[in-house]
Order: structure tokens, then sequence, then C-alpha cells
């Protein structure tokens, strides 16, 4: 969800502020009280960010997928504007940043620039998102002249940011009758999935033609 609200904030009207990021550290409300802000700001100039403990509740992450993201986003806003408050912050970016989250669905999904076949008849781009659990999914689509889906990909694992979102969507190719993506782009993998670094993924076409649609 951060990830998603990120993207809008970054992408709209600016928000003039004395740093450049912000991090809020959940902390259970039976442990915190309410959240705290100082009004004193800190600095881009000092390689710092407002950091802040921002108490939740936990019965939030027991909700199903639909009902946590929202109650996610806010939580997030609802602490923004706090701390905004504080400091004197213009709330206009960041309700602009909610509305655009809430129209998204609450979903971090971005479509990459489409890759023609050789012969100029098929297009296939890559599929990005990041799900309810964080976790960042990468797969590829075959679409015919008309902009019908025939062919997907299983997904795969990918690293969940929104710069890993654009060099995956970016490293889709056609190699004869096969299209290629890379879904891990980072140079570190977790433990006991270092093969995923640099690894190329392949869709292939059955007989150098596309099949029938999957989709």
């Amino acid at each position: 969800m951060t990830k998603l609200y990120s993207l809008h904030l970054d992408t709209g009207a600016p928000l003039l502020a004395q740093t450049s990021w912000a991090r809020f550290i959940p902390v259970e409300m039976s442990v915190s009280g309410a959240a705290r802000f100082s009004g004193v700001a800190m600095t881009a100039s000092l390689g710092l960010g407002e950091v802040h403990d921002a108490p939740y509740d936990p019965a939030v992450l027991e909700l199903p997928d639909h009902e946590r993201r929202p109650a996610i986003l806010d939580w997030l806003q609802d602490h923004l504007l706090q701390l905004a408050a504080s400091l004197d912050w213009d709330t206009g970016p960041l309700e602009a940043a909610y509305q655009a989250c809430l129209r998204d669905g609450c979903r971090f999904r971005q479509t990459g620039a489409p890759k023609a076949s050789a012969d100029r008849r098929y297009r296939a781009h890559v599929e990005f998102e990041i799900d309810g659990e964080g976790d960042g999914w990468s797969w590829v689509e075959v679409k015919d002249p008309a902009g019908a889906v025939i062919l997907r990909s299983e997904r795969r694992d990918s690293p969940a940011s929104i710069t890993a979102s654009g060099r995956v969507r970016r490293s889709v190719r056609w190699q004869g009758a096969e299209v290629t993506w890379m879904p891990w782009v980072d140079d570190i993998a977790p433990k006991g999935y270092e093969e995923w670094v640099g690894h190329v993924e392949r869709l292939a076409l059955e007989d150098g033609k596309l099949p029938g649609a999957t989709a």
C-alpha cells in the first residue's frame, strides 16, 4: 500500500517539505498510545527523514484482503495528515495521492510497454503487481492484432519496489518464437533463491505459432 501511495505522491503536485522521505514504524496501540509529532522538521541537507512510531490496531492484519488494503491506506493517511499539521505542510498533495489510491482499488499494478513480434502480428508486455502481502509478481501477456490476450505466462516472484517494476517491465523481448523477460532484476535474492538473480524467463510458443486463447 505504501508503494502505491508513494507512486501517486511522486507523480502528483509537489509537496513542499524540508525532507524527501518519511517512515512510520507500526507499533501496537496498547504499547505506544497515540502518535506524537514534535513539530521539529528533519532536513534533507543532513540526510534526515521523518521517522516516527505510529500506533496501529493488530486486528487490521486479520481482515480479508479487500478490507485490509483500504484500512492500511486510512492508517497511513491519518498519520501523514497529523505529521503535515505539525509541520505546516500543504495537505493537498496528500489528499490527491489518497484519492488516487482509492481510484486504483488500493492495488499496485502496472503494465509495461508492448513489444511487437518480428512479423508485427503480436505484441507482448509485462504485467507487474504488488499483492496484499507486500510481495512482487510479474508475468507476460501476448495479444493478437485485435488486442485480445491469447497467451499468458505463470506469475513469477519479483522485487516489490517501484524501481523494480520499471526494470522488469522494460525487460520483455522477443527471441524467435519465444517471449522472454527478467522477473528478478535485483542483484540480491532471498536466501535459498540465489538462482533468481539474472534469470531469464521464457514463454515458448508452440511450433513457432501462438496457441489458442488461455486467458
